[in-house]
């Protein structure tokens, strides 16, 4: 099982470290900023906005641009670790079980995500509004009902 596991990890990381998001993959192509649920819904960025392109950076050794997608894209793998190693590493059991550094990683989150919103919205990259989202085409909607 564990060789299965090792054969799977490996293949997401030759696929990301060759990974092109200019490229389109035929017919299976989704764009990177399709993914997020909340943007394709309201239009707005989510507080997890450009991690998956951080991540692919980071796999790609692009540590500057990673940092530039979101500076906080470190969180994830040290929650990662935490969660599947607390009964392994005394550290990743205090923390596990810590709420303050919880609580405390959650705040640092939502400040950094309330610092690139207003700095980078609407016009950087990941912080661009959707025109394609639901609430976006509600309004249009509504506003030309109105008039």
């Amino acid at each position: 099982m564990t060789k299965f596991l090792k054969l799977i990890l490996i293949s997401f990381l030759v696929f990301f470290i060759n990974y092109d998001s200019n490229k389109h993959f035929d017919k299976y192509y989704i764009p990177i900023d399709r993914l997020c649920m909340i943007r394709n819904v309201t239009g707005y960025p989510c507080p997890g906005c450009g991690m998956t392109r951080a991540h692919i950076e980071v796999l790609k050794l692009n540590f500057k641009k990673a940092f530039y997608y979101h500076p906080l894209f470190i969180f994830p793998s040290i929650i990662f670790f935490v969660v599947i190693f607390k009964k392994r590493f005394k550290i990743a059991n205090y923390i596990y079980h810590n709420n303050y550094i919880i609580i405390s990683m959650l705040l640092i989150f939502i400040i950094v995500y309330i610092i690139r919103f207003i700095l980078l919205f609407p016009n950087e990259e990941p912080f661009t509004y959707n025109y394609d989202s639901e609430f976006y085409r509600a309004f249009k909607i509504i506003k030309n009902i109105l008039k």
